[in-house]
């Protein structure tokens, strides 16, 4: 009897194991017992976390796509991407060639390579002609201007 009962629990904690091992959520949501299935989201959940937490390399279009790879294996069990090996600069330096304001009161900053960049913060700190920024990135995609002095403004390309 007590054989029986350890290979019925060898058995048991066996499947628990294998389903408590699915890697994706979509793999999660196929197992029945509910401690299971929950340690599983746990697992996967902690997955994503440790995925967006990670330094990565690359231009932002590059770090955006690794990221979508990533979080697409750990959801739906899809292969992930290739990490990138690519580095780019951290900044970028250039001179304001110009400041111009809308007459809906936006600032729009002009690079002297020609680029336009529209001031999106709120603050009433602005940069001046002919001062040197760099570019830094930001979280979610962002971008800022960032001055010798150590001025920080919020700016989307236009």
């Amino acid at each position: 009897m007590d054989t029986y009962r350890y290979s019925l629990m060898f058995t048991l904690l066996t499947l628990v194991c294998v389903e408590a091992s699915a890697q994706s959520f979509m793999e999660c949501a196929d197992i029945e017992n509910d401690s299971s299935r929950l340690s599983c989201y746990d697992n996967a959940a902690a997955a994503i976390k440790a995925s967006l937490e990670k330094p990565q390399a690359g231009s932002s279009e590059q770090r955006q796509e690794q990221r979508n790879a990533e979080v697409a294996a750990i959801v739906f069990g899809e292969e992930q991407a290739p990490e990138v090996i690519e580095e780019v600069p951290e900044q970028i330096t250039f001179i304001i060639k110009d400041v111009l304001f809308t007459q809906q009161r936006d600032t729009i900053f002009i690079a002297e390579d020609g680029r336009l960049f529209k001031k999106i913060s709120d603050t009433q700190i602005t940069i001046k002609r002919g001062e040197r920024v760099s570019i830094e990135d930001g979280f979610f995609g962002s971008i800022f201007l960032v001055t010798e002095k150590g001025v920080r403004i919020k700016v989307k390309e236009r």
